[in-house]
């Protein structure tokens, strides 16, 4: 019963992540659209080397918008799929941290988008003062949003993350205390692959999650 139970329930954020998909694939154009306009592009020209650009950039848009649909009810899902082995404080628990975990996946994927915008005005200028133009690759460039603001979102999951496991007994705060360097290099590291790959998008990047893992050891004292 359980097996049926999580195949139609995985049946069912599949229909979401598909519809999500179709419609993400259908208005491409406006959603891109909204997204050059947020992102302000002064003095950039966004250019296709390839003619069957405008497919990749529907189906990545489709995939995009499908993800972001399907995520926070397959979470759901898997949390009352699980609820049968879990203890009632340990589920409730659960259910209280899921919340914060949709707001921060949130926060973590425009963050990752606001780390974009600022690169771009601030390069952008650069080279509008010394009279150079900027042409840049849109799918290259709608990639870089999608893959910097997807890792983010995933490095703002890290107090859901350690709170739980803290608060169900499985590691203890003494042990994520002292391995604390091994932990900072680990973000520094994954962070030093995400584009834009230069120092200052690096330090931008790298003090959120460094933040968070320091405020979760704060918050977790008492456990």
């Amino acid at each position: 019963p359980y097996l049926k139970e999580l195949q139609s329930k995985l049946f069912i954020v599949f229909c979401v992540f598909l519809g999500g998909g179709v419609l993400g694939f259908i208005y491409y154009q406006q959603i891109l659209s909204f997204v050059m306009r947020l992102f302000k592009m002064e003095g950039i020209n966004l250019v296709l080397t390839s003619p069957y650009q405008f497919i990749d950039l529907a189906v990545n848009t489709g995939l995009l918008i499908g993800i972001v649909l399907a995520l926070p009810l397959l979470g759901y899902f898997l949390i009352t799929f699980v609820k049968p082995a879990l203890a009632q404080r340990e589920y409730r628990l659960l259910v209280r941290l899921y919340p914060l975990a949709v707001v921060l996946f949130v926060v973590g994927f425009f963050f990752g988008g606001w780390i974009i915008q600022l690169i771009i005005n601030l390069y952008s200028q650069t080279t509008l003062d010394f009279s150079v133009s900027n042409l840049w690759d849109v799918s290259h460039f709608f990639n870089q949003i999608l893959m910097t603001g997807i890792s983010l979102a995933l490095i703002f999951e890290l107090p859901i993350v350690l709170t739980a496991l803290l608060k169900l007994k499985l590691i203890k705060l003494a042990m994520l205390q002292k391995s604390r360097k091994f932990i900072y290099a680990a973000i520094l590291i994954f962070v030093a692959f995400l584009p834009p790959n230069d120092i200052i998008s690096l330090a931008l990047l790298s003090i959120p999650p460094l933040l968070l893992f320091e405020i979760t050891l704060l918050l977790n004292k008492k456990v």
